[in-house]
């Protein structure tokens, strides 16, 4: 059953599963004060004409919360000025007895969502608060991160609400009900893309990485797939000279 049940499950599917728990937890948070208007998937075109997908805008009272969903499982490692953090999972055992772990790169999620944040000022025009939130799984375990930037925070998806609770008693009201709908209006048309548009934007990320130099070796990132573990299915930079360099960097 669970190797169907793996043919099947693609890491769109996860994220996807990751980013409606998001919304989830929020339409729970809505009706004690904080009624806000949410939005998912939003392709925001940038100057340069490609775009910066966000996972979930939170618009509230409060300013805009930009929540960035990370589903991975395993101890997560980052430090706020890191290009890249690392996943690690526990894989069995060798032939010989010792624990086998993997590991995996991944962009860091701050960068990448104040990244956001920027281009969704820029549409808007408007240099308002908002707030960063990177969720990761329940499934993960949150190991040494260094974090000591405003207005940015890091939880698993069970610990958002008292997250967003918190940040609600801490921060001043800078929005009223008709801004709010006003922002909401602005931004949900650039909501449910269609596969084009989600297929440009996927191909944007690709061309900005080709022909990067492994930071660890030297060699050239290539695009690969993983065909086994946490990521089976799912595109990643990997360095020229793998095996010898095991470099990798989510895509």
């Amino acid at each position: 059953m669970g190797i169907i049940k793996d043919l099947f499950v693609t890491p769109k599917m996860i994220g996807a599963w990751g980013e409606r728990e998001i919304v989830n937890k929020l339409k729970l948070i809505n009706p004690f004060g904080k009624n806000g208007k949410i939005l998912r998937n939003i392709y925001i075109p940038k100057e340069d004409g490609s775009t910066a997908e966000i996972d979930v805008v939170y618009i509230t009272t409060k300013g805009l919360f930009v929540i960035e969903s990370k589903n991975f499982s395993g101890y997560i490692f980052g430090n706020e000025n890191n290009r890249n953090w690392t996943a690690t999972l526990y894989a069995g055992k060798t032939w010989f007895g010792r624990n086998k772990v993997e590991k995996y790169h991944f962009y860091n999620p701050v960068w990448q969502n104040n990244s956001h944040i920027r281009a969704l000022k820029n549409y808007l025009g408007t240099n308002l608060q908002a707030i960063s939130i990177i969720v990761f799984s329940n499934r993960c375990e949150i190991k040494a991160l260094s974090m000591e930037r405003d207005c940015t925070f890091i939880c698993k998806e069970k610990e958002l609400p008292h997250v967003i609770k918190d940040i609600w008693h801490s921060y001043p009201s800078i929005l009223d009900d008709l801004q709010i709908y006003s922002i909401y209006d602005s931004l949900k048309p650039l909501t449910n893309q269609d596969q084009a548009t989600r297929e440009r934007h996927i191909k944007e990320i690709m061309s900005k990485e080709s022909g990067e130099v492994c930071p660890v070796c030297g060699g050239n990132l290539i695009l690969r797939t993983a065909k086994k573990g946490i990521q089976t299915g799912h595109q990643f930079w990997g360095c020229s000279n793998y095996p010898r360099c095991r470099y990798t960097r989510n895509l």
